[in-house]
């Protein structure tokens, strides 16, 4: 009786060849990874120094700058120009008040380094360089009426010191501004608000 012998080839064993070529493609798959982590590090990384030191959004909150902001409008900050460019009469920034570095507050700059500010008559005037005048808001309507507080009362003066200056909110009958916390230190204001973009209706540049 004749015998036949089968050949059995075992395919748990693998060449070498295939061998490299698992590890490589292993080496890939974690040079991927590696890579996909770096960018996100990165990213998010980028994003904290423009957070921190270029631009943020921000969320109103409150009537306190009606009708030119209204709550839950997205706007954005940006943190640059006030390293170089003096603040302005009638620019809106946001801030924190004094003694509170945990709110962000959103208000208008009414008065300026050395001004002498006073409220009268429902109006801001302003003496400066020996020049008295009303403060002209064309952002507000016509029949708004600023009203004194605890810090800023009715024919009252308040002097504006060197790196000092005043902000109140457009909605004058509603507002906690420096006729009621008083002067605001230069080193308070967080940036300029420069843009909205929301909601789309009003979005545009500010």
């Amino acid at each position: 009786m004749s015998e036949t012998r089968g050949v059995f080839k075992d395919n748990s064993i693998k060449s070498p060849e295939s061998l490299e070529s698992e590890d490589a493609g292993n080496l890939s798959s974690k040079s991927l990874i590696l890579e996909l982590v770096e960018n996100f590090l990165s990213s998010i990384f980028v994003l904290f120094l423009l957070y921190k030191f270029v631009a943020m959004p921000e969320v109103v909150s409150g009537a306190s700058m009606q009708p030119n902001f209204e709550s839950g409008e997205r706007i954005l900050m940006e943190r640059i120009t006030k390293h170089f460019k003096p603040f302005e009469r009638g620019e809106v920034v946001i801030l924190h008040p004094p003694g509170n570095d945990h709110k962000d507050y959103i208000k208008r700059i009414v008065g300026l380094p050395g001004d002498i500010i006073k409220i009268k008559d429902c109006q801001v005037y302003i003496n400066r360089d020996g020049e008295r005048f009303i403060l002209e808001e064309t952002y507000l309507p016509s029949d708004v009426c600023t009203v004194e507080g605890p810090q800023l009362k009715e024919g009252r003066s308040l002097r504006l010191k060197e790196g000092e200056y005043a902000v109140m909110g457009d909605n004058r009958a509603d507002s906690i501004d420096s006729r009621v916390f008083g002067v605001l230190k230069e080193e308070r204001i967080l940036g300029r608000v420069v843009f909205r973009f929301w909601p789309l209706e009003r979005l545009g540049f500010l």
